[in-house]
């Protein structure tokens, strides 16, 4: 049950949320093999996030996920995201950051996985 969260320096309606959210399901089967079912996400935009002293285009991703993540399927899904990203708003690469966080402990339905 990943849940990606998106913090952007840019402006995000909810056509693009949208967009974006049914992008990141993708993404994630692909990558974690995690279908749309168990896939969460979450946005802000208009953060206010800055890099190397500039507050331009800035895009930073979590992905949060129970159980252990392998770095072949992280490694696949930072190059999808970054490049997804990166279309979308037109950042730099340079500027995309995604991190991963996994857990062995995951609250659902009123209980622990």
């Amino acid at each position: 049950m990943p849940f990606i969260n998106l913090k952007t320096t840019e402006e995000l309606p909810q056509e693009a949320k949208d967009r974006l959210a049914s992008e990141f399901c993708l993404i994630a089967q692909d990558c974690l093999g995690k279908g749309e079912a168990w896939v969460m996400c979450g946005f802000e935009g208009g953060a206010s996030l800055n890099f190397r002293g500039s507050a331009d285009s800035i895009c930073y991703v979590e992905v949060k996920a129970y159980g252990s993540l392998s770095s072949n399927g992280t490694n696949a899904m930072t190059g999808r995201l970054t490049s997804l990203l990166s279309s979308e708003f037109g950042i730099s690469p340079d500027r995309i950051y995604v991190s991963y966080f996994d857990t062995p402990n995951w609250g659902w339905n009123g209980s622990n996985f």
